[in-house]
């Protein structure tokens, strides 16, 4: 089988990749599983009891460095109902409805709260309980630096993931990849 390179990619198409036999290991969510489970085609259903999922290993660093899944809620300050807007927040945020969102997205929303750990969607499903736990592995965006506006917009702006890029496609050596991700994080940091 000859290697395919792959150096552009949109949000599905790691799920395409996947249950079409193309790649057979992606950093996902659970929806690559759904999506068999649920599929009217055969294979796919039995393609289902075949998918597995597992912690992202741990590396040299020694800990998890798992990116932070947790869907945040924000109120800017030019809202003209601040005070509705914080009610809606904190209604959300209450059990019945924040586990009811959380059954409702099959476990792809994870929990910021320990209490919702004891959700039943984690347990309902052995291949659920994963994704259970990273919360408890995840860092945030801007690990080991500042968490904010500047570590966002390096995540938005794939400067990690286009440096890689760069380096694994030939258009630039390991060293001069780097050099240039460092140069586009240091303008949203400056």
């Amino acid at each position: 089988m000859a290697r395919q390179y792959t150096l552009s990619w949109l949000d599905p198409n790691n799920n395409k990749a996947f249950l079409s036999g193309d790649i057979s290991l992606t950093l996902n969510g659970i929806s690559i599983y759904y999506a068999a489970k649920n599929s009217q085609d055969p294979k796919m259903r039995a393609l289902a009891q075949d998918i597995y999922h597992a912690p992202v290993p741990v590396g040299p660093v020694g800990r998890s460095t798992e990116l932070n899944t947790l869907s945040p809620g924000f109120i800017m300050r030019y809202t003209k109902a601040p005070n509705a807007a914080k009610e809606y927040m904190r209604f959300m945020m209450e059990k019945d409805q924040f586990e009811a969102w959380q059954q409702a997205s099959m476990g792809y929303v994870a929990q910021p709260l320990k209490s919702y750990r004891s959700n039943p969607i984690w347990t309902a499903d052995a291949k659920h309980t994963p994704f259970r736990d990273i919360p408890d592995r995840s860092v945030d965006n801007g690990f080991a630096g500042t968490l904010g506006s500047a570590s966002a917009a390096v995540m938005a702006d794939y400067v990690m993931v286009n440096m890689v890029a760069a380096a694994a496609s030939g258009d630039s050596s390991p060293q001069t990849a780097a050099r240039k991700a460092e140069r586009r994080a240091k303008r949203q940091y400056s």
